[in-house]
């Protein structure tokens, strides 16, 4: 069982947020720190691609989080000298339509420092708080802990005030600058773009109407960006890319704005207060392995990648969600082995991510003067910030080639090459699904409480079993292991009355037997685990045989 200083997570962004708050929706007793002595400020990571809200969904903070993210906003791309003129309109992602089992059709924008409020409101709800102003500065491992030694900082260095304590596991979630991941040992493999540079920030501009994501470029060298952070508001996210062009200068407001005004030719904008700006170099960087011991790292501190296609803070929330249910269930059930599961499945999806990320890269910076005139391109191909990669909106994320995953309706001699070069791609349009696969949701599903959807019901702390047909999978499901799952009888019509003691779930308009390839009358086990992701297709014993595999 866990004790009373069970996991240590450091870093206080989203992903150790994330990370803190599922532990703690898991029963488990976490402490956070970070090092920086305030909370984060700006919009930063802004991205949110629909794939997460289903996420945000399930950790039950999605209704707040959509009254504040806005819609990404139409972009539109003005004539030099001047600055005023459109050349060209268009949208950075095309726009998709609801599907019943894809709610969320399309992503949105949401300020970094915005999600990490509500994050932390709700993890204080179970009374974790985050601890600022304090870092991880050594850490040393044996078979049954993590001694981890906690430095306070002021003003951003270190004091000679050091706390050493004894934790289970520990997750690191500090960045790409933070100490975890240099303490651990872990290389962090792939490249920096020295000769670019980028400067983002936010700022109040008047002047600029809310309309528009604002762009003016000199084609071959840099992309000025100005993105509303509300409609009708005056504050925007600014950010300035280049090409073999470093702004190292720009990180100061007033040589930022003499830039802007100067290339984009409008001297009637006026600056107000900038709420952040900062400067970096795009890397494209990933560690050899995602764990080492008893320590973790997720998000930033696993990988990092140009903003382009907005996948940072989702492909974060997502490590978040693939760990902590497998930590949890080891600190409930005691079988370590579990874990190694983490890096087997994050690790191709990473990888691929970053060659998708990285080839979008280059169409930062407009190459020809952008005009309306210009040939439209292929579906599949990327222009001057235009991502038309479908594989952004993260649904194709699978782990149909993890070893703890198990299909026994897919017969099929398991191609593993194939599997592992699709991990973040997926199999759109092959009309398929297996396990390892994303839960479809489901709607109007009746229950004994009312209409409901799949995704309302799915829960971060518990597997959820969906039992098509009229199979009993009682004897299969141990009283040690009962706890951690919720079982739903699903049937096509009748009374939401359950046959074999679980909850019945009355599927009258046949959505979940479409989502899951389920005929009427055919039995099948469906067993969803907490991160959304299907651990079992199953019949007749499968569930013994899946439980096995989870060491459970």
């Amino acid at each position: 069982m866990a004790s009373s200083t069970s996991i240590l997570v450091v870093g206080a962004g989203p992903a150790g947020l994330v990370s803190a708050l599922l532990l703690a929706k898991n029963g488990i007793t976490v402490r956070i720190i970070d090092k920086d002595e305030s909370f984060h400020v700006g919009s930063r990571g802004f991205g949110v691609q629909p794939r997460t809200f289903e996420l945000f969904e399930v950790l039950g903070i999605n209704d707040e989080l959509q009254k504040l993210a806005t819609p990404i906003p139409t972009m539109r791309a003005y004539k030099l000298p001047g600055g005023t003129i459109p050349a060209k309109t268009w949208d950075l992602y095309e726009k998709g339509d609801v599907w019943p089992d894809r709610p969320y059709a399309n992503g949105a924008c949401l300020g970094q420092d915005l999600l990490e409020g509500v994050l932390r409101e709700h993890l204080n709800k179970y009374g974790v708080t985050v601890e600022v102003g304090k870092g991880l500065t050594a850490l040393r491992q044996d078979d049954k802990s993590v001694i981890a030694s906690i430095t306070t900082f002021v003003d951003g260095k270190a004091t000679d005030e050091v706390e050493t304590t004894t934790f289970e596991y520990l997750i690191g979630s500090d960045g790409a600058r933070g100490a975890t991941r240099k303490l651990l040992n872990l290389t962090f493999e792939g490249e920096t773009r020295d000769t670019d540079g980028m400067v983002w920030g936010d700022v109040q501009i008047t002047g600029l109407t809310s309309d528009y994501w604002h762009i003016w470029g000199k084609p071959g060298e840099f992309t000025i960006m100005a993105r509303p952070l509300s409609p009708g508001g005056d504050r925007f996210g600014v950010g300035i890319t280049g090409l073999n062009f470093d702004p190292t200068e720009l990180r100061d407001p007033p040589k930022a704005e003499g830039f802007i005004r100067n290339e984009t030719g409008r001297t009637d904008l006026e600056f107000g207060e900038w709420t952040w700006l900062s400067y970096f170099k795009p890397n494209m960087r990933m560690v050899n392995k995602f764990q080492e011991g008893r320590a973790f790292v997720v998000g930033d501190s696993a990988h990092v990648h140009s903003p382009t296609g907005g996948q940072g803070m989702n492909c974060s929330v997502q490590d978040a969600f693939n760990l902590v249910w497998k930590l949890a269930l080891v600190l409930k059930r005691g079988n370590p082995s579990l874990l190694a599961s983490y890096h087997e499945e994050r690790l191709p999806v990473i990888t691929q991510m970053l060659h998708a990320t990285t080839k979008l890269y280059t169409h930062t910076v407009a190459q020809e003067k952008p005009s309306e005139n210009t040939p439209p391109q292929s579906a599949s191909e990327s222009g001057w910030l235009k991502w038309r990669n479908s594989a952004l909106e993260m649904y194709g994320i699978n782990y149909r080639f993890s070893s703890i995953v198990l299909d026994e309706r897919d017969t099929r001699p398991k191609d593993t090459e194939d599997m592992l070069a699709h991990a973040y791609s997926g199999y759109e349009g092959r009309g398929s699904l297996c396990a390892g696969d994303r839960a479809p949701d489901a709607p109007g599903l009746t229950t004994s409480k009312g209409e409901t959807t799949l995704y309302n019901l799915l829960k971060p702390d518990v597997h959820t079993i969906l039992v098509f047909g009229d199979a009993d999978i009682s004897p299969q499901l141990p009283a040690v292991v009962s706890s951690n799952f919720q079982v739903f009888e699903v049937r096509c019509t009748g009374e939401d009355i359950s046959l074999n003691g679980f909850m019945a779930l009355v599927d009258g308009d046949g959505w979940a037997h479409r989502a899951y390839m389920v005929k009427p009358g055919d039995r099948l086990v469906v067993v969803i685990r907490p991160d959304t992701y299907i651990g079992a297709l199953v019949e007749g014993k499968g569930l013994t045989r899946y439980l096995a595999q989870l060491k459970l």
